[in-house]
């Protein structure tokens, strides 16, 4: 069987978004509802599922050079179709190329002025269409691709994100509201937990919406914002890491995870997910096993 062949279409950059200044931007590209190949038109379709990654070609500063780059989207395809967001941070690594120019004045010189950047699709000849292409369509312990959706109205997920690791979840999120949380489904709905851990107020990225989103729904979804380094005197919610870990020689180290499970006491009746870091994740599934706490599925991406 022929495999599709991997095109790239510029899409015009229709929203920035700057959380905290130099460190955390939320972007948007729109696709053409068509594009010439081969001298013909053909429809661009969209069909990404919630938790992929699309694939794009940033402009690299060290490299002056544009860079084939995946990111997570943060919104579905089913609620804006070929508007494709996703949330980027500054990773500040020595190395780091396209991470610092998604936070420069150049990207949002290139908003104003209705600039594109070129966006992967894998064009289908058997059906004559242009399709988003996405990361992964399969669901393992490797990826965050949300189950289908005669799967996941019946379950408890628990997210735990990190960052911009909340970028997945957004998707899940939106995608599940579309479908009020699986009650149209014959079944009583799911329940989605989201714990964001972020260092400053600032990094709180969607924070209102996803309160006013508790306050509508809680009987499907619980938000859980987290502060590590500051928060205001007024800040109800968690402060300092819900995984901690001590250190003890060379012995493994000890996890507590009470932060975490005062806030989903029974994670053994839950599926979690995480998105962070690998160290992160690692500790997790550790405290996880040490409170003997290990859940129904655990699936994870990191960074």
């Amino acid at each position: 069987m022929n495999r599709p062949r991997e095109l790239f279409v510029p899409a015009r950059i229709t929203n920035v978004e700057t959380y905290d200044p130099g460190e955390v931007r939320k972007v948007a590209f729109t696709l053409p509802e068509t594009f010439e190949v081969d001298g013909r038109s053909v429809p661009v379709c969209d069909r990404m599922r919630p938790g992929a990654a699309f694939l794009v070609k940033p402009f690299g500063v060290r490299t002056q050079k544009f860079r084939r780059r995946m990111y997570t989207r943060s919104n579905c395809s089913d609620e804006s179709p070929r508007v494709l967001e996703t949330i980027i941070n500054d990773t500040h690594k020595e190395k780091a190329d396209t991470s610092p120019w998604w936070q420069s004045d150049d990207l949002v010189q290139r908003y104003r002025t209705g600039g594109s950047i070129d966006v992967c699709v894998n064009y289908d000849e058997a059906r004559s269409e242009l399709v988003v292409y996405q990361n992964s369509e399969t669901v393992d312990p490797t990826t965050l691709v949300l189950e289908a959706d005669q799967e996941w109205n019946s379950m408890r997920i628990v997210a735990v994100a990190l960052s911009t690791g909340i970028t997945p979840f957004l998707s899940y999120l939106r995608h599940m509201k579309a479908r009020a949380f699986g009650v149209p489904d014959g079944t009583g709905g799911g329940h989605f937990t989201l714990v964001v851990s972020v260092k400053t107020p600032p990094q709180l990225m969607e924070h209102q919406a996803l309160l006013d989103l508790a306050r509508e729904v809680p009987q499907h979804f619980s938000y859980h914002p987290v502060l590590t380094r500051e928060w205001p005197g007024d800040w109800s919610h968690v402060k300092g890491r819900v995984i901690q870990v001590r250190t003890n020689g060379g012995q493994d180290p000890r996890v507590n995870l009470a932060p975490l499970i005062a806030l989903e006491p029974n994670l053994r009746q839950c599926h979690v997910r995480f998105c962070g870091n690998e160290v992160a994740r690692n500790h997790l599934v550790l405290g996880l096993d040490q409170a003997q706490q290990v859940p129904l599925s655990f699936r994870s991406e990191t960074w």
